[in-house]
């Protein structure tokens, strides 16, 4: 199949009439991957009961005349709800259907007024969770006496989603961008240092992954701590000392790619209240950690402006 265009994908509201879809579709792969539980045959048979009449939503995908995924929100409280019985028909996954479902539903929930939306789900099912990730969810614990498969439960707080996101979603553009840039530079070129003292672009990128290391730290301990006093780090020293100009161009090169993409991970789970965090660096004054996170991204790009890289 062609891929789909955004128009050629509609999103409809539930009827009765679309019950039957809403149980065959969540009952194909919740075969395909687990078991029917008693609570899923009793919500998929009744979803007017369980889901609609306690103040739910739910929605469908519609391809021309073809209901191809679905999607509910139900009901937890007055500022929360759960995203739930999420499903695509096989023979439409691959066409973004469930990023269409989700925006869909997350929107629904925003215009309900709702501050919150959790979701379960079951760590093999990655394609998935990649998804919830990037959409703005974070994993929180999940309590027992849910799903049997249920291994993983993740929020969205509405309002605090794109504070530190788009830092992330920058680090993750800046490495697309840059890495088959850097790849073009010979291995004697990187290698090559201007002038005595000055580093070379092995040296550079090696500073940068030095950097990543000891900002991975940061990030880290800086959630538990609310006032994280941290030493900071001799960068010619690092440099030196982890050897870089006798490493590997295309290897550095994956090197920094790798650690920053973890990064850009790291950055997204960040809770939006740990971003007030204060780190105290050396004895220079305290600043926030959604200081540090910004900061990181604005020194990366410029010391990739010094091997030609530009932004």
């Amino acid at each position: 199949m062609a891929p789909l265009q955004s128009n050629e994908v509609k999103l409809v509201d539930y009827m009765p009439a679309y019950q039957p879809h809403f149980e065959r579709l969540n009952k194909w792969w919740i075969e395909k991957y687990f078991t029917v539980e008693p609570v899923d045959e009793d919500v998929l048979g009744k979803p007017d009961q369980h889901i609609i009449a306690k103040g739910g939503d739910i929605i469908f995908a519609m391809v021309g005349e073809t209901i191809a995924g679905t999607v509910a929100l139900k009901s937890i409280d007055t500022e929360t709800a759960e995203m739930t019985k999420m499903a695509v028909d096989e023979a439409y996954q691959g066409h973004r259907i469930g990023w269409k479902l989700a925006e869909g539903i997350l929107e629904l929930a925003r215009r309900k007024g709702l501050k919150k939306v959790v979701l379960y789900s079951n760590t093999k099912l990655v394609p998935a969770l990649n998804m919830y990730q990037k959409l703005g969810f974070r994993e929180i614990p999940v309590e027992e006496g849910r799903y049997e498969r249920s291994t993983i439960k993740m929020e969205i707080v509405f309002g605090e989603e794109n504070r530190h996101y788009a830092i992330a979603n920058g680090l993750i553009n800046a490495i697309n961008t840059a890495v088959p840039l850097l790849r073009q530079i010979p291995e004697t070129v990187a290698a090559e240092r201007i002038s005595r003292g000055k580093w070379s672009p092995k040296e550079i990128i090696g500073h940068l992954i030095d950097s990543a290391i000891n900002n991975n730290v940061r990030f880290i301990r800086s959630q538990q701590i609310s006032l994280l006093e941290i030493p900071g780090y001799a960068q010619d020293f690092w440099v030196k000392g982890q050897a870089w100009q006798f490493s590997s161009w295309q290897e550095l090169i994956d090197l920094w790619a790798g650690m920053n993409k973890h990064l850009a991970l790291t950055i997204r789970a960040i809770p939006a209240k740990a971003l007030q965090h204060l780190i105290k660096i050396n004895e220079n004054e305290p600043v926030t950690l959604e200081y540090v996170v910004t900061d990181y991204l604005e020194h990366l790009k410029h010391h990739l402006t010094q091997v030609k890289i530009i932004l």
